[in-house]
């Protein structure tokens, strides 16, 4: 897939093509921006386009490097993920070993970390040793959706590419050509995407993550009147699907977010269009300050459970108890689910 196959990122893509022209090429990258906008499919076509054998600045389907690349079994290029929770010393500890040596077949090494903001205190003091003296044939490409998360001296050494979110237009124009897909149904991915092309994506290919936001929005509705037991209960069934809990939290987010967009009469900025009467029904009863105390709440809890040495459940909890506690105070309607 080409530079000029990937949606949107004009900015991202300019830059990446200009250092690939003059052949000015940084000897480390970070990929910054939120979840679903691209970095990984960008950085993936930039690693091959800097060892393309046809094209100088965009990766190509045919030469063998590119196949290679495809196949993920390029021996030059090299990809690492968190090991658990994190990334470890131990695996970049191996980066620097692998480093040392000179591309088997190509101009140029490449390295993407993924979930760079997920290094061990360790890890990131051991890679700042390698990006403050990199070998010649050396790009490192981090990707990371917290930049609060990386050393400050690790983003210093780095050439930042951020990536932004996309129009609502190309992303349904976009699904609308390439997935045929009806006028509705693509207005509706396209207002859940929330400008993120991926996400929109995943609804489309993962079957079943419509109906998990539906129960997801339910549980948002639920969030009254809860004693410490069920607080407790409710904390363990999200830890049993750890792996969703930002997500999840993410879409409880998006159902303040539109009563607060309602309260401000801006009803045409809705995420969860296909609940708008429900939303509205609920609207009533709410004040904006309540809805943007949660909104808060909400916000500053996600942003806690993303650091790797956080106690989880007590971070839900407190979230929760905090959650119950100013809808009793700010909520006036029913407290029936309209769900």
């Amino acid at each position: 897939m080409p530079f000029d196959q990937i949606l949107g990122q004009e900015l991202a893509k300019r830059i990446l093509k200009n250092a690939l022209n003059s052949d000015r090429l940084s000897h480390a990258y970070l990929f910054t921006g939120e979840e679903g906008l691209g970095k990984y499919l960008t950085a993936f076509e930039f690693t091959k386009a800097i060892n393309c054998q046809e094209n100088i600045d965009d990766s190509c389907y045919s030469c063998i490097s590119c196949r290679k690349a495809d196949n993920h079994n390029h021996p030059d290029i090299k990809e690492i993920h968190p090991d658990g929770a994190s990334i470890k010393i131990d695996q970049i500890r191996k980066l620097q070993q692998e480093i040392l040596y000179k591309p088997y077949e190509s101009n140029k090494k490449v390295y993407i970390i993924h979930q760079a903001d997920k290094m061990s205190v360790q890890a990131a003091n051991s890679l700042l040793k390698t990006l403050e003296e990199p070998p010649s044939y050396a790009v490192i490409i981090l990707i990371a959706s917290n930049l609060n998360q990386l050393l400050p001296t690790i983003i210093s050494r780095c050439q930042i590419v951020r990536f932004r979110l996309v129009s609502d237009n190309m992303i349904k124009d976009k699904l609308v050509e390439e997935y045929n897909l009806i006028e509705e149904k693509a207005e509706l991915l396209t207002s859940l995407s929330a400008g993120k092309y991926n996400l929109a994506l995943d609804l489309i290919n993962e079957e079943g993550k419509l109906e998990e936001r539906n129960q997801v929005l339910e549980l948002a509705q639920s969030l009254t009147d809860l004693d410490r037991n069920k607080v407790f209960d409710l904390v363990q069934k999200i830890l049993d699907d750890r792996d969703k809990m930002g997500d999840n939290l993410d879409i409880i987010l998006t159902w303040y977010r539109d009563l607060l967009m309602l309260k401000l009469d801006q009803s045409k900025e809705l995420i969860n269009v296909d609940y708008s009467q429900q939303l509205l029904e609920e609207a009533k009863g709410w004040e904006r300050k309540g809805i943007e105390d949660i909104i808060k709440l909400i916000e500053e809890t996600n942003n806690v459970i993303k650091n790797i040495n956080v106690n989880l459940q007590l971070a839900l909890e407190v979230m929760l108890l905090k959650l119950n506690k100013l809808r009793r105070k700010n909520y006036n309607g029913s407290s029936r689910s309209y769900i």
